[in-house]
């Protein structure tokens, strides 16, 4: 367990992809979660109370950490502003930025390709209004594959780009370095995303690779959509 006497209550949705980054990073620091799950498909995330009270952008997931000195709650509503504040808190067990700023760059380009080119576009809010612009079903699923495809394709690049230089895993196991980042955090649940999309990703066999590896590590088997409480039973493996 963590060493704090804080606890950590997590909003969330078992399809939410910025909700698995946040469990990925609990488990690698064992820091122990409870949960509200709150159902997307009913809006459960519009209602009054989680709007006005929590989270006014009505997304999952938000965190709210009850401090065990003092009782008073500190309110995270981002995804990567969480991964940043347990790395901040708690950068023990699993710390997930290296050591070098160099690295630590290299983890923070890589993130950006995910957080800011890939999610927001293939977030479920904004293919729904691509689909309604037509009624297209098929509108939907082409606009996310095509962001999903130019997002991997970038780091894609970026990992190739790095191979076999300093501070990179030469075997492919880890996005930077020998150890699970931030990076890692990202990009598997985007990938779980772009396959739910019935997506093949063998045009980037790097990327491919490390999913792979990562998906075998116990705290993304952990964090898996298909493994949560609230996964539907048609869903669960």
């Amino acid at each position: 367990m963590a060493a704090t006497d804080d606890s950590f209550h997590l909003y969330s949705y078992f399809a939410s992809s910025c909700c698995q980054r946040v469990i990925i990073a609990a488990h690698l620091k064992s820091i122990p979660l409870t949960f509200t799950f709150l159902d997307l498909a009913t809006d459960a995330h519009l209602a009054a109370p989680y709007r006005d009270s929590l989270n006014p952008s009505r997304t999952v997931p938000t965190l709210v950490v009850t401090h065990g000195h003092d009782h008073k709650t500190t309110i995270i509503r981002q995804s990567l502003a969480i991964l940043e504040y347990l790395e901040e808190r708690l950068p023990s067990p699993s710390p997930l930025l290296p050591g070098s700023p160099e690295q630590r760059a290299l983890v923070r380009d890589l993130v950006g390709i995910i957080v800011v080119d890939v999610a927001p576009p293939t977030n479920s809010r904004i293919t729904q209004r691509v689909r309604d612009i037509r009624g297209e079903r098929d509108d939907q699923r082409e606009f996310a594959r095509a962001c999903f495809t130019d997002g991997l394709r970038a780091y894609e690049a970026l990992l190739a780009g790095t191979a076999g230089t300093a501070g990179t895993a030469a075997a492919g196991a880890f996005s930077v370095g020998e150890a699970v980042t931030m990076a890692d955090v990202c990009l598997v649940p985007t990938v779980d995303q772009a396959l739910m999309y019935e997506m093949d990703i063998s045009f980037v066999p790097r990327v491919k690779r490390l999913y792979e590896s990562l998906k075998a590590l116990p705290a993304f088997q952990a964090a898996d959509w298909r493994r949560q409480p609230d996964t539907p039973e048609k869903y669960r493996v």
